[in-house]
């Protein structure tokens, strides 16, 4: 699969804000629109591209520890990481976690590992994590606002 992962600049957010996901999935992931809402300095937009066509987005966030006391302060999180509805169930989102590791290594030099969590009520999206190489850390973050998560982790180094 032609997957290919990019940080954002601001007219390919505008884009990116067209992206959607069903209803029952808004609950886990939000809307682009609210993530991008919700930016800061260490909240770094990215896009999912098949060929030149946004089919994805998620946002590397820097500063991920300092709400999350799980990982180190060096490493990364990864927030509302989505497929475009129209381009679900083709692979994209294995592909798009399996491309993660290298485009992290490449783009964050030095990071030693990426965080997210994953709703317990969510097992498609945790499945792709796991086939993207994220492990499970066996712990729960029980702060989300649609119930408990599993914390996963994928080591960059």
């Amino acid at each position: 699969m032609g997957v290919t992962l990019r940080r954002l600049g601001r007219d390919e957010c505008q884009l990116a804000a067209g992206l959607t996901v069903a209803p029952e999935q808004r609950v886990y992931t939000g809307t682009v629109t609210e993530a991008l809402a919700g930016m800061g300095e260490f909240r770094h937009p990215h896009g999912v591209f098949l060929d030149e066509t946004m089919v994805g987005f998620f946002i590397v966030d820097s500063a991920f520890a300092v709400e999350f006391d799980f990982c180190d302060a060096n490493d990364l999180g990864i927030r509302t990481f989505l497929i475009d509805s129209q381009h679900q169930g083709l692979g994209l989102g294995k592909a798009a976690t399996v491309a993660l590791r290298p485009f992290l290594v490449t783009a964050f030099p030095g990071v030693s590992a990426v965080w997210l969590t994953v709703n317990c009520r969510n097992p498609g999206a945790y499945r792709c994590y796991e086939q993207g190489g994220f492990s499970d850390t066996g712990a729960l973050y029980e702060g989300g606002s649609a119930g408990p998560q599993h914390v996963m982790r994928l080591a960059l180094s």
